[in-house]
């Protein structure tokens, strides 16, 4: 019998075998292929990573002075504690052990911690300002944990805590948006948030080094590669008194309000105080959400930096720069009068005098020493809102001051134009007599009103308020005001403190002029006295003005929000920073001779 051998099938398997090996070599030549020569940088640069750390080293931010040397903002030595995120072996243990450090609850660390490691291979700050006792137990288990390190840092420091809150400011994280625009920032950075720390982040702000060193196995060092050493900031003398500061919050007290302080002739600030305050080295290192709720729920509003934020009616504190107006375009001379006899009646309605019997016969000059305000509503009436705001604009009112600090408010003049686009109404003819006296829609900040009467002060030049020489040129404008009759105007504002009717005699005894405000929060009842209203419907209490009388270096702002009177509470409280600016300067109330013509206060109440 024959036997025919049939290789037909076996050839086919052969073939088949072969293609496969072929197309498997194939592709694992492609894929070393790839490896090798287009992801070859990636898989090298994690290749040294596995033995190089990329250590940041922070730069120190500069120190921030007041004008006499004190420090207002310092650094403190820190340990911080490092994680790297592409290093974990067993993140959930490692969460877990941070917890247990104190660091934070474990699953708001676990929160935290997973939602950077997915965007960023950066080392992340995981716990500052570490205690003694906690830096022990990491390097006792840094075998455990090789992807934690500790390092040294720096944390801001603010010795004087709410004095200086809202003038020096606080610090916040970095924004993702911030990291995009300027190489060479953190994710963990702190930058400026508001006040000075954010007004001169590019001066304070130092440029951070790095230091690159070779780890084992279990996160130790072995040794160092190469370091670039940090630059710190560059340190910062602001213009702020401290001794002027602590008298403004202890004009304040417990009230709220704002204080501000500043030298006429070039617009430097010496008090910046706004009340309540806060702590601002809550905001050094990272700020637990409950801390953070408690701030911003806080009823008293403690981060409203009222100063350059808080909007109120200016009441008669706005009356000089009316009587300016009125002088100056002629609309009445400085013997013009008015007859008060506690009311007048205009446009069909009945507006009362603050004073409920009058004050008779009123000129210019006794118009501003009495405060009455028959003589302004007859003289809004003559002047016209259009010529007010113009005339308001022109001293500042209704624009920022300059100062440059974030969130700065413009304020609020009010015109028939801003009544159509803003309210949608027209404007009606008894608006422009209640902003005559300083209320209805006029708005203005305490660094408003210190500024346009560092103008009436230096014989009409408009200064720009600052805190430091911020190296810009930024000139004062001076105004077109006739000297003789501003000096009417400040003759007026000395009889407010020197004269027999002034509203703020309680001053007498320094060298002061200025002008006392109550602005209305709730209409008062017939009969009814401001203190027996509830504080929060009480009126606002408002007093601005300068020392000395013949060569004015300090014009001072006040507002307490409800202290019912101007003279009553603004004009003591402001009395306290005098007399701080009188002591910081002994030379500030003499004469030619060299004798005081006002010998400083025993008291103020």
């Amino acid at each position: 019998m024959r036997v025919r051998e049939d290789l037909c099938g076996l050839r086919r398997r052969t073939v088949a075998l072969a293609l496969v090996i072929t197309v498997s070599l194939l592709g694992l030549y492609l894929r070393l292929a790839d490896l090798q020569l287009r992801t070859a940088p990636h898989w090298r640069q994690l290749a040294l990573n596995n033995r190089l750390r990329r250590i940041p080293v922070p730069a120190e931010r500069g120190r921030i002075y007041d004008r006499a040397g004190r420090i207002l903002a310092e650094n403190t030595a820190a340990y911080n504690l490092l994680l790297f995120p592409n290093e974990p072996r067993r993140l959930d243990e490692t969460i877990l052990f941070l917890a247990r450090l104190g660091l934070g609850p474990a699953a708001e660390l676990d929160g935290r911690i997973r939602s950077i490691t997915r965007t960023s291979l950066a080392p992340i700050v995981v716990g500052e300002d570490l205690s003694w006792e906690q830096v022990t137990r990491i390097r006792a288990h840094q075998s455990d944990h090789p992807e934690l390190v500790v390092v040294g840092g720096f944390r801001r420091h603010y010795p004087h805590g709410p004095l200086t809150s809202h003038a020096v400011g606080h610090l916040r994280p970095v924004r993702r948006e911030e990291l995009e625009e300027a190489g060479g920032r953190r994710a963990t950075m702190l930058v400026g948030a508001v006040g000075v720390e954010a007004l001169a982040e590019p001066v304070l702000a130092g440029r951070d080094g790095e230091r690159k060193v070779v780890v084992n196995a279990v996160g130790r060092q072995l040794g160092v590669v190469e370091e670039i050493p940090p630059v710190p900031g560059s340190d910062l003398t602001l213009t702020l008194d401290l001794d002027l500061q602590r008298a403004a919050a202890e004009a304040l007290g417990e009230d709220t309000g704002g204080v501000v302080a500043l030298d006429p002739r070039n617009g430097a600030i010496r008090a910046y105080y706004s009340s309540p305050g806060f702590d601002p080295n809550l905001f050094s290192g990272r700020l637990s959400p409950a801390a953070w709720n408690t701030l911003r729920n806080d009823p008293a509003h403690p981060l409203q930096d009222r100063c350059i934020q808080g909007l109120y009616p200016p009441g008669s504190t706005i009356k000089p720069f009316y009587a300016l107006a009125g002088l100056s375009t002629g609309a009445t001379t400085p013997s013009w009068s008015v007859s008060c006899r506690g009311a007048v009646q205009l446009f069909g309605h009945t507006f009362r005098c603050w004073r409920r019997g009058g004050h008779g016969r009123v000129a210019l000059e006794r118009s501003l020493e009495v405060s009455c305000d028959v003589y302004y509503y007859t003289l809004g009436v003559r002047l016209g809102i259009e010529t007010m705001a113009s005339w308001l604009g022109s001293f500042g009112f209704g624009h920022p001051t300059g100062i440059h600090l974030p969130s700065e408010r413009r304020g609020l003049v009010g015109t028939p134009e801003w009544a159509r686009t803003v309210r949608h109404r027209s404007w009606y003819p008894g608006t422009t007599v209640s902003v005559a006296i300083g209320q209805g829609p006029l708005l203005v900040t305490p660094l408003q009103l210190a500024r346009a009467y560092a103008a009436l002060a230096n014989g009409g030049t408009l200064v720009i308020p600052h805190l430091f020489d911020t190296g810009e040129e930024r000139g004062p404008l001076r105004l077109d005001l006739d000297p003789d009759l501003l000096h009417r105007v400040v003759r007026g504002l000395t009889e407010v403190v020197h004269g027999p009717e002034g509203t703020a005699r309680s001053l007498s005894r320094l060298p002061v002029a200025g002008k006392t405000g109550t602005a209305q929060v709730a209409r008062l009842q017939e009969g009814r006295k401001v203190e027996e209203l509830d504080r929060r419907l009480r009126h606002h209490a408002l007093f601005v003005g300068w020392e000395p009388l013949d060569a004015p270096s300090l014009v001072v702002a006040v507002v307490v929000e409800h202290g019912a009177s101007g003279g009553g509470r603004a004009a003591p409280a402001a009395g306290l920073v005098f007399a701080a600016g009188l002591e910081a300067d002994p030379h500030m109330g003499e004469t030619a001779g060299g004798e005081a013509s006002f010998p400083p206060p025993s008291g103020i109440h």
